[in-house]
């Protein structure tokens, strides 16, 4: 599968606001407050979605989630940061996996992109954009603060949009899976936010 990264029907409107809002978002605080804002529009109805653009989302996720931490490791030297970003690396490289074999099984279609899909991609994009220039104490902070803001849209993503679509019993003990890994990474993430905080060091 090939990935994108996006949100469900309620993306249409919040991802269109979203794309408006950060465009005029001088601040990298001021645009993770906007992404932020997208997560609560989770709320809507959930379009309806097959299996394989269900899993398309969540490759899509793994993919932008490993390429976020790889960047990680190769410019932090905080503890903290990089036991984030190889937990992360390693549990969305077996994720993709996973939905690789987990699509063969159930019967997918190579390319099934969504609004969902696209409007995650936007999000990768963004970070990368604003994580540029980044070096030391601002990066990790950053980095961290993005990766509790950015798993918790992925969280409502799952909860609000995939699954109450996944009609295939092994997409959905899936999904109850990936969503409790988000859970945990969003967690860890929140303390060791708090950690670079509190030490202020890079």
């Amino acid at each position: 599968m090939r990935a994108y990264f996006g949100f469900g029907r309620f993306a249409i409107v919040s991802l269109g606001i979203f794309m408006v809002t950060v465009a005029g978002c001088s601040t990298s605080s001021e645009r993770e407050q906007e992404t932020a804002g997208v997560a609560v529009a989770a709320d809507e109805k959930p379009e309806p979605m097959s299996s394989s653009e269900i899993l398309f989302v969540i490759e899509t996720i793994n993919l932008g989630e490993a390429e976020q931490a790889e960047l990680a490791l190769q410019h932090s030297r905080n503890d903290e940061v990089a036991e984030m970003a190889r937990r992360i690396l390693q549990d969305h490289t077996a994720s993709t996996q996973a939905v690789d074999e987990l699509g063969q099984a159930v019967g997918t279609e190579e390319d099934a992109a969504s609004s969902i899909s696209e409007g995650i991609q936007f999000q990768v994009d963004a970070f990368l954009e604003d994580m540029a220039g980044l070096t030391g104490y601002e990066f990790n902070k950053t980095y961290l603060e993005k990766q509790v803001v950015l798993h918790g849209v992925a969280l409502d993503v799952v909860r609000t949009q995939l699954i109450p679509n996944a009609d295939e019993p092994k997409v959905l003990e899936y999904l109850e899976t990936y969503r409790d890994m988000l859970e945990a990474h969003r967690k860890q993430a929140q303390q060791s936010l708090e950690d670079v905080l509190m030490s202020g060091s890079s």
